[in-house]
């Protein structure tokens, strides 16, 4: 099997990250060229491995390395387990190939997968010929030369996988933006736009925003379903009369190539979520994990969580919010590890809970949640703990903070867990005391049953006043009542329970507190 040629072993490292593979020996450096995995056979011989990554399962062993040089492997990935990995490292050295370390718990399936979709995506083409190109790069420079127009391939999320380099093609700022963040940039039409795109079975003319070329664009499908998106740029010059036709051709083209990226996507999200649960509930090498997201171990950090509002977590919502939540930390370049954990988003970010900028940052990006997935949402911020070792503390509190966030008792859309403090010991009176006959009793009773006897006001009364610190006059205004018509009620009220007595008013702010200021014998 001949795999030469494809993408950069620096790419490969730096595309699959510290957490998937690390490397333990790079005799000749990140620049060798590397392409497709093979996952060893003991039993069959080595050969055409030109240039392959070699995926060694079992035990590894220096004998393995040495046979693998011979037949042009460019990288071996083992996992070491408990045997030394400086003689394999050695080993690696004389054999002249590259030795990387795969994570303990990643299968070999899914390093092949994730290995696989990356050279779909960033491998430059060989040999075409007549034949649609074999990764997106190409295929989108097939495609701009057939249409006569730049070309872009997007994933769902709106961020550009490929696109065509084909010279004395004008572009637009709103592509050049998308290349050079590779994400199309944010822009009130774009939800109506993809939307009209995705619903049409053929290519569909795009004119918003105005101020730029017009574009014509097709989905990407594989058996009905969406995967992507296929954009040419109409500038001065019309796109061919056969426009519509390529696209459709390329789009059925793309599609084996978005579905093994969705495939790897979903893996190597998968695999970051678990990383982060160990990280959050403190299980497993917690220096490693770490390191794996960017993190420094012994640094200060903070957990932030998110979730809904009065409603059940739902899994997707909480991975989309967990990539959004990863890409807005890192755009202000703060080193953060987020994803999504029972439903809700999580993020370890390296800065301290009071800093501004978080609060902002988090506010932001519920607001993004709540656009692309409606309905309302909360975010709780834990205090700062003195490493990532601490970070299951700080998460608890986060949790806690999101929990007042969602209930009767707080207000705001963003917390932190020191300034809820109030608002979670009312929730617990409140969950302790719910089902008690003594939240509905005395002192609050009598009043409340003197209300529905006479039609009197006394329990409301009772509460604004309670609310503006036994302040008259203030209490009388908020109540659109005259000072003295207030006093009077009091007094009355004074001959049902002891108002002078500070207990009873303190179980009463509690008992109009919990019960939400409705009339508990009502």
């Amino acid at each position: 099997m001949t795999a030469r040629g494809r993408v950069t072993l620096g790419v490969l490292l730096d595309s699959l990250g510290a957490e998937v593979v690390r490397a333990l020996a790079l005799p000749r450096g990140r620049e060798l060229l590397v392409g497709t995995p093979v996952i060893y056979d003991p039993e069959e011989p080595m050969t055409g491995l030109d240039g392959a990554v070699l995926l060694v399962a079992g035990r590894p062993s220096t004998e393995v390395l040495a046979r693998a040089g011979e037949a042009g492997v460019a990288v071996v990935i083992v996992k070491p387990g408990t045997c030394d990995p400086e003689p394999l490292a050695e080993a690696a050295r004389a054999a002249g190939t590259a030795l990387l370390a795969a994570a303990p718990d990643l299968s070999w399936g899914q390093l092949y997968t994730l290995i696989d979709a990356l050279l779909a995506v960033v491998a430059p083409a060989e040999n075409l010929g007549d034949a649609w190109a074999a990764d997106l790069f190409a295929l989108a420079n097939q495609v701009a030369i057939r249409v006569g127009g730049a070309v872009a391939i997007e994933d769902l999320a709106m961020r550009v996988l490929a696109y065509s380099t084909v010279e004395d093609q004008p572009i637009d700022d709103l592509r050049r933006e998308g290349i050079l963040g590779r994400r199309v940039p944010a822009h009130p039409t774009n939800t109506e736009e993809y939307a009209a795109v995705l619903r049409a079975e053929d290519a569909v003319w795009s004119y918003e925003p105005r101020e730029f070329y017009p574009r014509l664009a097709i989905a990407i499908r594989a058996h009905g379903e969406a995967l992507g998106t296929i954009w040419a740029v109409q500038a001065e010059e019309p796109l061919t009369p056969d426009a519509a036709d390529v696209l459709a051709e390329a789009a059925r083209a793309a599609a084996p190539h978005l579905a093994r990226i969705n495939l790897a996507a979903d893996e190597a999200r998968r695999r970051r979520d678990e990383c982060l649960d160990r990280l959050l509930r403190g299980i497993g090498p917690v220096r490693e994990l770490a390191t794996s997201f960017g993190l420094l171990p012994d640094e200060p950090v903070t957990v932030v969580t998110v979730g809904p509002y009065a409603r059940p977590a739902d899994a997707f919502a909480a991975t989309h919010t967990g990539d959004l939540l990863r890409t807005a930390y890192a755009a202000y370049r703060m080193r953060a590890a987020a994803g999504a954990v029972d439903g809700r988003a999580y993020a370890i970010v390296a800065t301290d809970s009071a800093a501004p900028l978080l609060r902002r940052i988090t506010a932001d990006t519920l607001a993004r949640v709540a656009d692309r997935l409606g309905g309302r949402w909360r975010a709780g911020i834990g205090r700062t703990v003195p490493s990532v070792a601490s970070a299951p503390t700080s998460a608890r509190q986060a949790e806690e903070a999101l929990r007042a966030l969602c209930g009767p008792f707080a207000d705001a859309e963003v917390g932190h867990h020191e300034e809820l403090s109030a608002a979670l010991f009312l929730m617990d009176v409140d969950t302790s005391m719910r089902a008690r006959p003594s939240l509905y009793g005395e002192p609050l009773r009598p009043v409340a049953e003197h209300d529905g006897r006479h039609g009197t006001d006394y329990v409301r009364s009772l509460r604004v006043w309670l609310a503006a610190h036994y302040d008259v006059p203030r209490a009388a205004e908020l109540l659109s009542l005259h000072p003295n018509t207030l006093r009077y009620r009091l007094r009355r009220i004074g001959e049902l329970i002891d108002l002078d007595d500070p207990d009873i008013r303190l179980v009463l702010a509690l008992q109009l507190r919990l019960n939400g200021a409705t009339n508990p014998a009502g």
